[in-house]
């Protein structure tokens, strides 16, 4: 146990941090038992419904529609628990530590090397916006699982041209899609690093085709049932989104710089310094998968309002670049600066209500 210990210490410490990160948000923060909040709610009210329970109101079908994965996930343990705060607690606990493991060997395979892909983990792992307490009640966790593992597999794809990483990342999207939106986006990573790969052109066309025909059609015969059974349609779930937008969250510049430096806070300062780091190094290969892996990140912006927590995909590819920037630095500057991360991340809530500009 000790060898192996010694010999998988980076990928130990970074489940040993899952677990006391997940123990200091509910502790520290603060962990709230009722599913008072409105999008929790909503799941509520929405797990319910397709257990055929009475729901009072309208029933809020965009949830059913994007997310029905992840409420037959919780209806299967609330039938164990009996409680479906603690049923959707329990699934995303179990994601989160999926997740930062997905998120550890991704960048460990972009990177190959523990270090750093450790160090990129830790700001993954201790990110408000990922430990945050009401994420325990929301399908987003499962979501960014699945985005990482596809992605995974998409990048061992273009590293070992091994065909079974193709098929593992087409069917980890399929099935995430169903968590959550973004959990089908790993798809769009793998499409743009089969541009990217010395295979003839023929070959990357039919890889394209099949990949957009395995994603898409499970999701446009499960859309054409919710349609057919409840007249309910994504672009009722966007129309709704964008009035919403309009009169509670108007997209604007400064609400975007908010945003994104609430969301990485000090992360910038050292994915900055990877960017400079990875501009001396000049390895072409591992730019091109980095430049393949942005323009999904981006996808938070396409939807009609923006909030941290919609921009985590992007706070990922930005730790991917930290880590390796973190992991040239020396140990005084490195330890100083993770702990001030941490802090800021745990005590964000105060930091927001202190110093948090009226516009």
């Amino acid at each position: 146990m000790k060898e192996f210990v010694l010999k998988k210490k980076y990928i130990c410490m970074v489940i040993c941090m899952s677990v006391l990160s997940l123990c200091l948000s509910c502790l520290y923060i603060g962990y709230h038992h009722d599913l008072g909040k409105k999008d929790a709610y909503e799941y509520f009210r929405a797990a319910k419904f397709l257990e055929g329970s009475p729901v009072d109101g309208t029933m809020q079908l965009d949830r059913v529609l994007t997310t029905p994965a992840f409420l037959y996930a919780s209806i299967v343990v609330d039938s164990v628990v009996h409680d479906m705060s603690t049923s959707f607690a329990v699934i995303n606990v179990i994601f989160y530590l999926l997740c930062i493991s997905a998120f550890y060997f991704l960048a460990l395979e972009i990177y190959k090397e523990e270090k750093i892909a450790f160090l990129g983990t830790v700001l993954v792992l201790t990110n408000y916006y990922v430990i945050d307490p009401g994420n325990l009640h929301m399908a987003d966790m499962g979501g960014w699982f699945f985005f990482l593992l596809a992605t995974l597999w998409a990048v061992k794809y273009v590293n070992t041209s091994e065909r079974k990483f193709y098929y593992f990342s087409l069917l980890t999207s399929a099935v995430g899609i169903f968590f959550k939106e973004y959990g089908g986006m790993g798809v769009v990573n793998l499409v743009l690093l089969i541009t990217i790969m010395d295979i003839p052109w023929k070959q990357k066309i039919k890889d394209i085709i099949v990949a957009g025909v395995v994603v898409a059609v499970p999701l446009t015969c499960f859309y054409i049932f919710m349609y057919m059974k409840y007249h309910y349609l994504y672009f009722n779930r966007l129309t709704t989104a964008g009035t919403v937008a309009v009169t509670e969250a108007p997209k604007t510049f400064v609400l975007l710089v908010k945003i994104l430096g609430w969301l990485f806070s000090f992360g910038w300062l050292a994915s900055a310094y990877g960017v400079w780091e990875e501009w001396k190094t000049g390895d072409i290969k591992r730019w091109k998968i980095l430049v393949a892996l942005f323009p999904v990140t981006l996808t938070f912006y396409i939807w009609p309002f923006i909030t941290q927590r919609l921009a985590v995909m992007f706070m990922m590819w930005l730790a991917l670049l930290a880590g390796y920037g973190l992991s040239k630095t020396k140990w005084y500057i490195l330890y100083p600066f993770l702990a001030l991360y941490i802090w800021f991340n745990f005590n964000i809530l105060f930091l927001i209500a202190k110093i948090n500009l009226p516009f």
